[in-house]
């Protein structure tokens, strides 16, 4: 954590990161010290971002307002596009950023900030908080409703998705379901970023003794670790035979993801499941 509360020893850590980060690719093959370096850089510049964003914005983009003087971005070493990067950049949730080094250094990828920016706008299919989002088609709701009886939550969610999921309750972006408590049926349709992803698959196995039943729909992304963790607690599985096509906000099959979905059931229905979505794919049971 840049715990540095003066803009200037800011950008000096991120500077001093950024050499060193550098000099150890340069000099050494040892990622993990190259990561350790990108990630004093990275937390630096969103700290950089957080005070940027906070600051007066003149109508000149190329000022920024400390107390009463303006002051060219210029003057502080700073380009209207570095800016703009590091205040995208502090827009990254906390517990995202932490999950993206985490996976950065288990998976042995580098760490980068055109890394960090992909999850400042994430592109996912399905979730609930921006412009681009997708919706599952009523009939795969439905399916899951007939087996679990009910949907009693929806933990990543917004108003308009509930006109089809209907449950007894749900969370939004803004509520953060992965600060609540989930119980009794669960529809889990998350974010597709990886990051986000890998979060509510953890939370999901945190959750899964207070849970009835669940029923999630993902990427069948069988080499990742998210998906490997949802595995452990599942019961069956339903590997859809094509793509699903996914519905946009006024409800027009539009969008197919680049690889294809899964069902995953937990729960003791495990035949009921198999019935109702035999007819999607192909039925893996555990």
């Amino acid at each position: 954590m840049v715990s540095a509360k003066n803009l200037d020893d800011v950008l000096r850590i991120r500077d001093q990161a950024e050499a060193l980060r550098t000099y150890i690719k340069a000099a050494s093959d040892s990622l993990e010290a190259a990561n350790s370096a990108a990630e004093i850089k990275l937390r630096a510049e969103r700290r950089a971002g957080e005070m940027l964003a906070s600051m007066d914005k003149p109508a000149n983009r190329h000022q920024i307002s400390t107390s009463t003087t303006m002051v060219p971005l210029k003057d502080l070493g700073i380009s209207n596009n570095q800016s703009s990067r590091w205040q995208k950049e502090a827009k990254v949730n906390e517990d995202v950023f932490e999950e993206y080094i985490r996976e950065c250094n288990d998976e042995q990828r580098e760490v980068t900030q055109a890394g960090l920016l992909k999850l400042a706008d994430p592109c996912h299919v399905s979730h609930n908080s921006v412009e681009n989002e997708w919706y599952t088609p009523s009939k795969y709701i439905e399916a899951a409703r007939t087996v679990m009886g009910s949907i009693d939550l929806d933990p990543a969610s917004c108003e308009l998705a509930q006109e089809t999921v209907q449950a007894g309750q749900y969370f939004t972006i803004d509520d953060n379901g992965l600060t609540k408590e989930w119980r009794g049926n669960v529809w889990l349709n998350p974010p597709y970023s990886k990051e986000s992803i890998g979060l509510f698959a953890a939370k999901l196995v945190e959750e899964t003794a207070n849970l009835s039943q669940a029923i999630v729909l993902v990427n069948n992304a069988t080499d990742t670790h998210w998906f490997h963790q949802i595995a452990k607690v599942a019961m069956a599985m339903c590997f859809v035979r094509g793509r699903i096509k996914f519905n946009d906000k006024t409800g027009t099959p539009s969008n197919s993801p680049v690889q294809g979905q899964v069902f995953i059931y937990v729960g003791g229905e495990v035949e009921k499941f198999s019935q109702v979505f035999s007819k999607f794919g192909f039925i893996a049971r555990f």
